[in-house]
This record gives structure tokens, sequence and C-alpha cells, in this order.
């Protein structure tokens, strides 16, 4: 969580997606870098929360191997 948003860290395509519809919002550093794979959700999106952390976990969990 970032300022009431969930912070997720998924495929940049899917971030893409998430961006586009206006469920997310790509998440920035302090220095105003956006990252290519994080996005962060809004409590308007909160009933989507629990599939997008499932998500994102078998995301990073792949990329450990």
């Amino acid at each position: 969580m970032t300022k009431g948003r969930l912070l997720l860290k998924l495929p940049e395509a899917r971030v893409d997606v998430l961006v586009k519809s206006k469920k997310g919002t790509r998440f920035s550093t302090g220095a105003g870098r956006a990252k290519k794979e994080w996005v962060t959700v809004g409590p308007n999106s909160a009933r989507e929360w629990l599939a997008l952390a499932e998500e994102a976990r078998a995301y990073v969990s792949a990329l450990a191997g």
C-alpha cells in the first residue's frame, strides 16, 4: 500500500492495460521516474485487489524461478 493505493509488480503489458483502462496508475519513485512493471490501484477498484494481488504474486514467483 502506498497513499491508500495497492502497489503491485506486474508484467509491463499488464500495467499498460490497467493504466489505459484507468484502473491503475504507473508507480513513480520520489525522483519522478515511472517504473515499467509497477502500478498502483486505487480504492475504486478494491473489488479487484485480491485477484490483482494473486496475479502479482504469480508473476514475481515466476521471476524468482
